[in-house]
Order: C-alpha cells, then sequence, then structure tokens
C-alpha cells in the first residue's frame, strides 16, 4: 500500500532533486554572488538539466531566496567565550569540508544585492553579532572589536571559499584552528573584558 503525497509535496525522487539543487545554488550563491552564478552552472552542478531547476526553483530570483541560508547554526548560549574563538574557525571548515554554504560569506553578497543595503547591514550585525554585541555593551572598547572579529570571520570565509586558500588536502586543519583561532579569541577576550 502506497502513501498518499501530502498537499504540496512532490514524490520523494523530486524532493530529493530540489534539496540536491538548493544545496548546490546555495554554496555558489554564497561563493559568488547572485549575479555571477547561471542557472545552467547550478544545473551542471547538481547534475540535473537546467529546466529541472527552473522547475524547482520557479526563477532565478526564487531559487536565490530559497537557497539563502540566513545565517551560522546558533552556538548554544551556553558555550562560553572562552573557547569559542577555536568552535569559530572549526565550524566554518566543517562547513566547507561538507560542502555546505558558508553563511559570513553569503552575507557579503546579501547586502552587495540587497534593496536597501543599511537595512541588510543591521539584519546581519542582529544575526551574526548580537551575542558579542550583548557581550560588549558591557566592556567599554569592544564594540570595535567585535567589527574586528566579524572582519576576521568573513576574511576566513572568503579566503577559503572565494580565493580556496588552505585546501584540505594540503593544510594541516587542526592547525589552522589553532592560530586563526587564537586570533579570533584574542578579539573576543577583549570583548567580553576582564573576568570578574
Amino acid at each position: 500500500m502506497s502513501v498518499p503525497e501530502q498537499p504540496g509535496e512532490g514524490p520523494p525522487a523530486v524532493s530529493g532533486t530540489r534539496e540536491q539543487v538548493l544545496q548546490v545554488a546555495r554554496r555558489l550563491f554564497g561563493e559568488r554572488g547572485y549575479g555571477a552564478v547561471t542557472i545552467r552552472e547550478i544545473a551542471a552542478e547538481a547534475g540535473v538539466s537546467a529546466a529541472l531547476v527552473m522547475k524547482v526553483g520557479g526563477s532565478k530570483e526564487q531559487l536565490h531566496a530559497d537557497a539563502t541560508p540566513l545565517e551560522p547554526v546558533p552556538l548554544e548560549p551556553d558555550v562560553p567565550f572562552g573557547d569559542m574563538g577555536e568552535l569559530l574557525v572549526r565550524r566554518m571548515l566543517t562547513r566547507r569540508e561538507e560542502e555546505v554554504a558558508e553563511p559570513w560569506l553569503r552575507a557579503l553578497y546579501l547586502v552587495a544585492d540587497a534593496p536597501d543595503p543599511t537595512a541588510a547591514r543591521a539584519d546581519f550585525r542582529a544575526r551574526f553579532l548580537a551575542r558579542f554585541d550583548e557581550a560588549a555593551d558591557r566592556n567599554p572598547g569592544g564594540a570595535h572589536r567585535v567589527d574586528l572579529l566579524a572582519c576576521l570571520m568573513v576574511g576566513l570565509a572568503a579566503g577559503t571559499r572565494t580565493f580556496r586558500l588552505l585546501p584540505p588536502d594540503a593544510t594541516d586543519l587542526d592547525r589552522v584552528v589553532r592560530e586563526y583561532g587564537r586570533f579570533a579569541q584574542d578579539l573576543i577576550d577583549g570583548i567580553v573584558g576582564p573576568a570578574t
């Protein structure tokens, strides 16, 4: 006995194809931005036809909207600031290894492609930096370091994704986590301020 489809759901093969297309679109848009990616490129990387990509997405604009990761998976609120530098770097490198979109890099393109860049920048800050901004409010001089931390993370995202620096097959990733994580941790420590 077959299970009837739920309203709005396609057969399992179409659902799987949709996720495959969205994953590829998410990665490509995140690495190169909306204007630089074509439907044909998405189709070729997903191993499907351009017509199927259009069926899945409806339009390039809708595909872009559907493929947008809104933020990195939030850190648990109980993750202490003292352990966060290496964790942020390791999570970014793990997303690259898993070939999923990089939200820190994607944020650049979302602001650049936004009809209201000021609102997009404010949204980025609320989604990505809120916990750090809250900590900085309690420490004079911390706000400047929040901006530096954001630049550091966006830089790592662009370096590893757009410029393909530190390739996984030729790089000691644990060393990258330790070294780059130390830079991030120094900034985080400056955001939080001295322990009380």
